[in-house]
């Protein structure tokens, strides 16, 4: 069995709105937010959630190198075998971090990929270094289907750590 982590921002991890939004690196070993909406998904390509990972994206601007090296450290520590950083759907913030994230992973040899809307400025930023995984925008239409496109890249990773052609459609 796979082992994937998940990364999210404070909102998403359910730990608050803005006025979360300098809160501090952490997790839980346990699927959290959307990261619930996935277990099922990933079970049935003999992956599982090991751990969810969240910062208050407000806090990772401010502080890029300490949450990097820690999410890349529980990365190795909890044996990840691929990380999806998102979904980040269409905020701009939480694009930003979980592009910076995705990249920095990759970079100290963690399989990893980011989701977010086209909407999202940091399609822009890092569609050229990262893994973009497409999805709509918060309340769009195709969240199903891109949740199942998630599990389908990330697991890829995680397996063989390279997509097809035909895996590749689902990315900007």
């Amino acid at each position: 069995m796979k082992k994937i982590l998940v990364i999210l921002n404070h909102v998403t991890a359910g730990m608050g709105s803005d006025e979360q939004a300098q809160l501090p690196p952490g997790g839980k070993k346990a699927a959290m937010g959307p990261a619930e909406t996935l277990v099922p998904l990933f079970k049935e390509k003999d992956a599982e959630i090991i751990a969810t990972l969240y910062c208050g994206d407000q806090y990772y601007v401010s502080h890029p190198e300490e949450v990097n090296q820690k999410f890349i450290g529980f990365a190795k520590k909890f044996g990840a075998d691929a990380v999806l950083c998102g979904p980040a759907m269409h905020y701009p913030n939480f694009g930003m971090m979980a592009g910076s994230l995705a990249k920095a992973l990759a970079k100290n040899g963690v399989p990893a990929a980011a989701a977010m809307s086209a909407e999202n400025p940091a399609v822009e930023e890092f569609r050229e270094t990262v893994l973009i995984i497409k999805m709509p925008k918060k309340g769009g239409i195709g969240l199903n289907q891109s949740y199942k496109n998630m599990v389908e890249c990330v697991t890829v990773l995680a397996q063989r750590g390279e997509l097809t052609a035909e895996e590749q459609e689902l990315l900007f």
